[in-house]
């Protein structure tokens, strides 16, 4: 199985996809929530948390993205993910350290609650991806937000993207506003800002 980096300069690209441990999300979902970013990624500091194949973070540097941080902590996912850096980009990345890193990306080995709470972060962050396993109560987008209120690794007018399954609940959470949710198939993408930041037109639901 293959999946594709939809625009950029990479795109067209494949990633290699391990045949278990990660549900990618299909290429057209991803391509629909870069496009509601087009106006914000160019420069953009982006973090990729449960980062799998990679694919968020490699689409935001494809699409400009100035750096990118790949969060990921299954061993067995873990070289498919350095693979695609390393294809795309030619960052290097040793499989002997915890972290590899370039200027303009890095790859931790670490749990995303790890990373959010305890783990040192290389950037504050402009766009943060969460592609959690799917729950049916809506844990994980709890979980996340939750953290990202208790740590200022996020900019004052950043976002947070979290991608959920479609018959999950929409979680919404003290501190943060929803400035878009859209279901797409099974999938529920929402894009939340910190309570208060200005919200521009074009991510407003």
């Amino acid at each position: 199985m293959s999946i594709r980096i939809t625009g950029g300069i990479f795109r067209g690209r494949l990633l290699d996809v391990p045949p278990q441990g990660v549900r990618p999300t299909q290429d057209r979902v991803r391509a629909a929530i870069f496009s509601s970013l087009q106006n914000v990624i160019r420069g953009a500091k982006v973090l990729d948390l449960f980062a799998g194949t990679g694919a968020f973070g490699l689409e935001a540097l494809s699409r400009g993205a100035a750096f990118a941080c790949f969060i990921e902590n299954d061993r067995f996912v873990m070289p498919y993910l350095r693979k695609n850096v390393r294809r795309l980009t030619g960052g290097k990345a040793d499989e002997k350290d915890k972290a590899a890193e370039t200027n303009r990306l890095l790859i931790v080995r670490s749990d995303a609650v790890s990373f959010l709470t305890r783990d040192p972060v290389p950037c504050i962050a402009d766009i943060i991806f969460a592609d959690p396993p799917y729950d049916a109560e809506g844990e994980w987008s709890k979980k996340i937000l939750f953290h990202l209120s208790r740590r200022s690794i996020l900019s004052p007018d950043g976002r947070v993207i979290i991608e959920s399954g479609a018959k999950s609940p929409l979680i919404e959470a003290q501190g943060w506003d929803v400035c878009r949710e859209k279901l797409y198939g099974e999938t529920r993408v929402c894009i939340y800002r910190i309570h208060g930041s200005r919200v521009p037109a074009q991510d407003v639901k």
